[in-house]
């Protein structure tokens, strides 16, 4: 496993690792903004809403900043959490370079499949996002009891978020692998 550590930090300055990781990150980056954006605008009509009920409600009172901000912050801590999980499936999509560039610097005699059809990256990476989801949202309780004892939440949202991955792209490379490797 070191050495599989080694061979991955020499080849860091490789271009072809950090185009697909640039490009997950500005897309999830967008996402990110996109759920901002929508919470902010969701306070709003939350604020609309509730306004028609009480008429002591102001248009625009510290009341309804207060609700923008608190549904913006929501979905801002909901974004950061799963943040790596839609990384990781915009990344599924762009893995095939890595997996390539890889392959001709440390395997060259390895002969891979070529790479699967967009429609199956899609499938996959979506697969990956809705079990990530799932799984960060069945272990939410674990995470917050984690933040007041700091090593242990984050060493549990790293070990299940790491472990999710982990499989997630053993399935992407399984399917460019020779078939006696899989």
């Amino acid at each position: 496993m070191i050495k599989d550590y080694l061979l991955s930090i020499n080849q860091i300055s490789d271009r072809r690792i950090w185009k697909p990781v640039l490009w997950s990150t500005l897309l999830t980056s967008l996402i990110l903004l996109l759920f901002i954006f929508i919470g902010f605008s969701t306070g709003g009509w939350i604020f609309e809403y509730l306004i028609s009920y009480f008429d002591f409600l102001e248009e625009d009172s510290w009341f309804k900043i207060l609700i923008r901000i608190i549904i913006s912050v929501f979905l801002f801590v909901l974004g950061f959490f799963f943040f790596g999980s839609i990384q990781a499936g915009f990344l599924g999509l762009f893995i095939d370079d890595v997996i390539d560039a890889i392959k001709e610097r440390h395997y060259p005699n390895l002969v891979l499949k070529s790479a699967p059809p967009l429609i199956t990256s899609v499938i996959i990476s979506t697969r990956l996002i809705f079990l990530s989801l799932a799984v960060n949202l069945i272990a939410a309780p674990l995470f917050i009891i984690g933040w007041f004892f700091p090593p242990i939440g984050f060493g549990l949202q790293i070990f299940i978020n790491g472990y999710l991955l982990g499989k997630e792209y053993q399935t992407i490379v399984d399917c460019r692998l020779p078939n006696e490797f899989t």
